[in-house]
């Protein structure tokens, strides 16, 4: 009994902890809105809980400034086929996504652009990369049953 009560316990300290670890990013995010930015990366985390891109970002005026780009977590992203090579630091890209709630330099991607034109998604909640898969295990789930 009293086991039962101090692992119970332990949980109960350790809930509040993963709950604030976990984020709803209509807290941080308009995510109603769009904006699109460009710009030069400098770091890449591609970590969880969400993979993070820093770039350097000229504004109108001519001052950089350095944004972070957040994106889906990194197990999201590799079942989309994400290797963590997609972006580098001194890649040029164009992010496409929703601004922050607060005017700070942040986006959360819904769109990577390339220089060669190549997009790449992996924003979080992200439709187009969903359908794509369920579209490609349908196929191959057809594919296992015609054999």
């Amino acid at each position: 009994m009293k086991a039962m009560m101090i692992a119970a316990l332990v949980v109960a300290s350790i809930l509040p902890g993963i709950a604030r670890a976990h984020h709803n990013s209509a807290t941080i995010y308009r995510l109603s809105e769009s904006m699109t930015i460009s710009g030069v990366v400098t770091k890449v985390h591609f970590v969880n809980p969400h993979a993070r891109i820093f770039l350097d970002v000229i504004d109108e005026s001519g001052v950089s400034r350095q944004w972070l780009a957040e994106g889906a977590n990194i197990i999201a992203l590799r079942l989309h086929g994400w290797t963590g090579d997609e972006v580098q630091p001194g890649d040029k890209i164009t992010v496409k996504g929703a601004p922050s709630r607060d005017g700070s330099a942040r986006i959360e991607w819904t769109e990577i652009l390339l220089p060669d034109g190549t997009s790449l998604g992996g924003g979080n909640g992200f439709p187009k990369e969903r359908d794509e898969l369920f579209e490609r295990l349908e196929q191959q789930r057809r594919g296992a049953n015609a054999e």
